[in-house]
């Protein structure tokens, strides 16, 4: 977002504000809000349906209006920032994945809990206000305010997302993270897997070789990673290999090359459901790390910009003495330990623990259980 931007939209919201809270919050409304996807997926989706499940009659109200830099899409973004901005006013509980302007330009009233529980698990990229290089403006001023709480999955990230949301560190709840509560349910494996290779029928059979690396950059900015030279991977692969491309969800889809690669899925296919299918991932800072070691996947991981990264985001996991998978620095090393098979899945048990502490398949009940009461008792903090 520009200063202007922010300068005219920022007003408006805080008006706004005042003029919702002249209504009465609604004790069973839960709000659920991304700025990041036009589609529920990941935490949010995990928890609407906990909540469903475990709280029927409760009034879950979704915004789901990604940000956008087209002048078009920025007039769809400000109509639900309004709608935002009513829900903040009037819910008993606002969950959101991502920043949300309208959390952050105003403090919400005090019959609302606002609980932040981010995208992506454990502690690995430094992210938020917390990035090596600070925030410009003025999302440096205005960015990851006002939470009650925010939700991580481990002990071991308390700090670091206390630092990342300006959040004291008892207000860090490490309840676990719940989209990875796929990983606990048999029956929801076996159906997201059926439904992968009924979509995509390269998958079925075959050795799948997922290469999904996070973004370079920021805002505007963001562009693909430029490390891996898939023509020279598929040739070195075996024939009923299949080397498949999955682009991150918040960077446009036409800026990585796809050249090389068997199958280009969907960026919106959920990701921690496609490494059900995986049998090697091939990525380098992505959170996936964690999901993949939950699923003790071997990993390459290309880190040939190292160096680069640890500058500017910069990183809380120390990738020389605190990181699982088979590190290289070229495309000539990604085919190296795959075809030699130079993998270590020994340290994974011990990394887990550290970085996430024990994962279960609860960590949506435990959020439900402890931030959405059930509609009949009483309500406070």
């Amino acid at each position: 977002m520009t200063r202007l931007e922010y300068l005219v939209v920022a007003p408006i919201l805080r008006m706004l504000r005042w003029l919702f809270g002249l209504l009465p919050v609604r004790p069973g409304r839960v709000t659920l809000a991304t700025a990041r996807l036009s589609y529920l997926d990941g935490n949010l989706l995990f928890i609407h349906r906990a909540i469903a499940r475990l709280r029927p009659g409760t009034d879950v109200r979704l915004v789901l209006e990604p940000y956008s830099y087209g002048f078009f899409g920025k007039v769809r973004y400000a109509l639900g920032l309004v709608r935002g901005t009513y829900l903040l006013a009037t819910s008993r509980l606002v969950v959101v994945d991502n920043a949300w302007l309208p959390v952050h330009v105003a403090r919400h009233r005090a019959a609302t809990e606002v609980v932040q529980v981010w995208h992506a698990e454990g502690a690995l990229k430094r992210f938020g206000v917390d990035a090596v290089t600070p925030l410009a403006e003025p999302e440096r001023t205005f960015l990851h305010r006002h939470y009650d709480w925010v939700v991580t999955s481990g002990e071991a990230s308390r700090a670091a997302w206390s630092k990342a949301f300006r959040t004291p560190v008892e207000r860090v709840l490490p309840l676990g993270t719940p989209r990875t509560d796929l990983f606990f349910d048999a029956d929801a494996k076996a159906a997201a897997k059926a439904r992968l290779v009924s979509a995509y029928p390269a998958l079925a059979g075959r050795r799948v070789i997922l290469y999904a690396p996070t973004f370079r950059g920021r805002g505007r900015e963001k562009r693909p990673s430029a490390g891996l030279e898939a023509t020279e991977l598929r040739a070195a692969l075996a024939p009923l290999d299949v080397l498949v491309l999955k682009g991150h969800p918040n960077l446009d889809p036409t800026l990585a090359s796809t050249a090389g690669f068997d199958l280009v899925v969907d960026p919106s296919e959920e990701l921690n459901a496609l490494l059900l299918t995986t049998d090697i991932l091939i990525t380098d800072y992505s959170s996936a790390i964690f999901d993949a070691a939950l699923l003790r996947l071997p990993m390459v991981l290309l880190v040939g910009d190292l160096a680069e990264y640890e500058r500017d985001p910069g990183l809380y996991v120390d990738y020389a003495s605190d990181m699982v998978g088979t590190q290289v620095r070229d495309t000539a090393g990604v085919i190296e330990a795959i075809t030699t098979g130079r993998f270590d899945l020994e340290p994974y048990p011990a990394f887990v623990q550290r970085h996430l502490g024990p994962s279960d398949g609860r960590a949506s009940d435990r959020f439900v259980e402890r931030f959405v009461p059930p509609i009949a008792a009483p309500l406070g903090r």
